[in-house]
């Protein structure tokens, strides 16, 4: 089979070529995230997200911006393998819950708990619309670069939305999330990594025709079975004004950039959209707000 007809992976998808492609969003899945997140993603991404420091680091500065108090109900929104939800618990917060669309990363995190012995929950849900109590939280967070995954931008105004409707009155929200400005001028349109000694990454990335999203593909290949996994993913670039309207828009208030941060691979390779993010905080209001001269409880 030539590479202009393309192939079918194992997973059974048809590859439109096996060299780059013209154009990327032509082939972009609306809902990718509904199969992304696999065993193949620890493995491509595995020297970030998996990586101790990383976390570690991340944890701190939640703690720090959220101002965590031992007894505080904390929610990981998209908390994927429940890295930072583990992280919290051993540090003694006995209150965490994650919320994750994929079942395969949520039953790990369960295991992984479960073996550390850590008192966490973990739900399989939409972060647009999961089934928690309102008005409990004293910290939601999406972390690890986790928002602006859906295709249109109305779904991320629901993240937040329903992140704060999980808050408690005067209940903080803590993000990191990709510097969309910083991303347009620095973004690497091709690499190639390694990421042991019989499998490497390729990688193509371009922004989408509005100028709006990171559009990437992404081919996991091994040296003697050849692509395992060619996949199409994107996420929305916000600057940091353009996040402060969305948060306003969602009911946000006093909502500051707690600086910037910058994630570490063994691999020291393509960091993609993890190298360099913003590090938000936004409270809920704690009174009742008026919006087109309709009250709105705060819980």
């Amino acid at each position: 089979m030539s590479a202009r007809q393309g192939f079918v992976t194992k997973q059974g998808r048809r590859s439109p070529s096996l060299g780059p492609v013209s154009d990327l969003e032509r082939h972009l899945p609306a809902e990718w995230w509904r199969t992304l997140f696999t065993s193949n993603y620890l493995r491509t991404d595995g020297d970030v997200v998996e990586n101790a420091d990383n976390t570690s680091a991340d944890v701190d500065r939640l703690v720090a911006a959220a101002g965590l108090r031992p007894g505080d109900k904390i929610l990981d929104l998209c908390c994927g393998q429940g890295r930072h939800v583990l992280e919290l618990a051993r540090r003694g917060y006995d209150q965490v819950t994650g919320v994750d669309r994929s079942r395969f990363l949520i039953r790990l995190a369960r295991r992984r708990a479960k073996t550390a012995g850590l008192p966490v929950v973990f739900h399989e849900g939409d972060a647009r619309r999961f089934r928690l109590e309102p008005g409990t939280f004293d910290c939601v967070c999406l972390m690890g670069n986790s928002f602006g995954y859906f295709e249109h931008a109305a779904d991320d105004k629901a993240v937040l939305t329903a992140a704060r409707r999980a808050l408690r009155p005067g209940g903080i929200l803590v993000m990191d999330l990709a510097d969309g400005d910083w991303m347009r001028e620095n973004l690497e349109m091709r690499s190639w990594e390694w990421i042991d000694d019989r499998h490497f990454v390729v990688r193509e990335r371009c922004l989408s025709a509005d100028g709006d999203r990171v559009i990437s593909r992404e081919l996991l290949t091994h040296v003697e079975q050849g692509v395992l996994v060619d996949q199409f993913y994107a996420e929305r670039l916000y600057s940091a004004q353009r996040l402060a309207a969305l948060l306003a828009e969602a009911g946000f208030e006093r909502f500051s950039q707690q600086g910037d941060m910058e994630a570490q691979s063994q691999r020291n390779q393509d960091l993609g959209l993890m190298a360099h993010r913003m590090f938000y905080a936004a409270r809920r209001p704690a009174t009742v707000a008026v919006r087109q001269g309709v009250p709105e409880m705060s819980v």
